[in-house]
């Protein structure tokens, strides 16, 4: 169980990884963490499946920007690369993987969570949302493209990226942005249950899981790849000297 911090559980095949610091801010330490506890999932040779949670209100508000706006432009970079690395390790996990959201989940979180092959949100509190609009952030185009696959339909590209609308976890599950919505109290066991049907009795191999994320999400590795985050950390840093 949770007792601050990132930690494992693992029940029967499935690996939870409990996100406990608040808000579960995003930043170079918080995703270092994050790392070395999917390494920790990773060593259970008998773990078939993953599900990832907050504790509390937040699954996850987003990048601590104000620890980032601030930071000298080499911190900034590296933390851009580490979090697109981090993006790309969720989306090729040689695992399934279930996103157990738990309440807020915020811009930089809500990326964390469409990453997973899996989502499902409580219900009653919390949002989902892109916070991007409001702060005069920009989507690189490896992120549009990750929204273009993960998002079902264009109408719900619109309301969350240009707009920056709040869903609930309900219009959520309406609209096919997580896979299911229950009550707080259910919602893990409702993860670890769709994690394990999702694998049946005999697992899928790592390797081949891997390979076959990466061939099925190629257009979006590539597109992440393709993209020159010097350039990008520059206009944040123009656009957050406006604010």
């Amino acid at each position: 169980m949770p007792g601050g911090g990132i930690s494992v559980e693992v029940r029967d095949n499935v690996a939870i990884v409990y996100m406990d610091r608040g808000e579960n801010r995003l930043n170079l330490k918080f995703m270092a963490d994050l790392n070395s506890a999917f390494d920790k999932v990773l060593s259970y040779p008998d773990v078939q499946a993953m599900v990832t949670t907050g504790v509390g209100k937040f699954y996850s508000n987003g990048i601590q920007l104000t620890w980032l706006l601030p930071a000298a432009l080499d911190v900034q970079l590296e933390f851009w690369h580490k979090f697109s690395e981090l993006q790309m390790r969720i989306l090729t996990f040689p695992i399934p993987t279930v996103a157990a959201i738990n309440g807020h989940c915020v811009a930089g979180g809500g990326l964390l969570a469409l990453c997973h092959d899996y989502r499902v949100m409580r219900t009653k509190q919390g949002w989902f949302y892109m916070s991007e609009i409001y702060i005069k952030g920009r989507f690189t185009s490896g992120m549009v493209t990750l929204f273009k696959r993960k998002l079902p339909s264009v109408d719900v590209e619109r309301d969350v990226l240009l707009f920056g609308k709040r869903l609930s976890g309900e219009e959520c599950a309406r609209r096919a942005v997580v896979d299911a919505a229950c009550e707080q109290e259910v919602l893990l066991d409702e993860a670890v249950r769709k994690a394990r049907a999702c694998v049946g009795t005999a697992g899928f191999d790592r390797p081949m899981q891997r390979t076959m994320k990466e061939d099925v999400y190629r257009d979006v590795v590539e597109a992440y790849a393709r993209v020159t985050l010097t350039d990008y950390v520059q206009t944040i840093r123009r656009n957050s000297a406006k604010l």
